[in-house]
């Protein structure tokens, strides 16, 4: 019976050491983001040259506790961004887990993000860069990338799927009169499942 407790024992040390947990996770005033495991390793990650001064923000912890997310901001310039000044703007979620950023998904301007079933998913809102306001949220599968589901607000069908909400919290959504000026009667996208 000790023998089986300290195979036990083991066998749990071993899996606990070869994924250990996030403690925490934050961005610095760089922009670059830091992962502090509960073994004491450290992670960092820089922001890459193509994001052209832009940083990282936003960074999440999944509820596993190995999956770590943040947006992928890019600075810009004037032009681009259709502004008379260099604008910070979120063009993609990261995701990390073990060590390494293991997805980079780049739907669109991104206005707001969630992990979702402790970290195998990602939720993702995106609007434009500017004009009015836009409901258009995406569901990621973290380990293919593949998206899952598609919602974007329709006058005729108004209902918001459960995945959505978490990412609509701080961006309520108009009544339907107020939609009615915005999209025309002709046909309108729905929810669709991704097959």
């Amino acid at each position: 019976m000790r023998k089986l407790v300290l195979v036990f024992a083991f066998t749990a040390a071993t899996l606990a050491a070869g994924n250990p947990q996030v403690t925490r996770a934050y961005v610095d005033d760089k922009g670059a983001v830091h992962i502090v495991m509960a073994d004491g390793n450290k992670h960092t990650i820089k922001p890459f040259k193509w994001q052209n001064g832009g940083s990282f923000t936003d960074v999440k912890v999944a509820g596993d506790g190995r999956t770590v997310g943040w947006v992928a901001n890019q600075m810009l310039e004037p032009l681009e961004a259709g502004t008379n000044y260099a604008l910070e703007t979120g063009v993609g979620v990261e995701v990390w887990r073990d060590g390494k950023v293991i997805r980079n998904l780049a739907p669109g301007v991104i206005r707001d993000w969630t992990f979702l079933r402790g970290g195998q998913e990602v939720a993702i809102h995106t609007a434009p860069l500017h004009g009015q306001e836009f409901y258009d949220c995406t569901r990621f599968d973290v380990g293919t990338g593949k998206e899952l589901e598609h919602w974007s607000l329709d006058r005729r069908d108004y209902v918001v799927p459960d995945w959505a909400k978490p990412l609509l919290a701080n961006d309520p959504l108009p009544g339907p009169d107020e939609i009615s000026n915005w999209i025309p009667d002709g046909k309108t996208s729905k929810t669709r499942k991704k097959e």
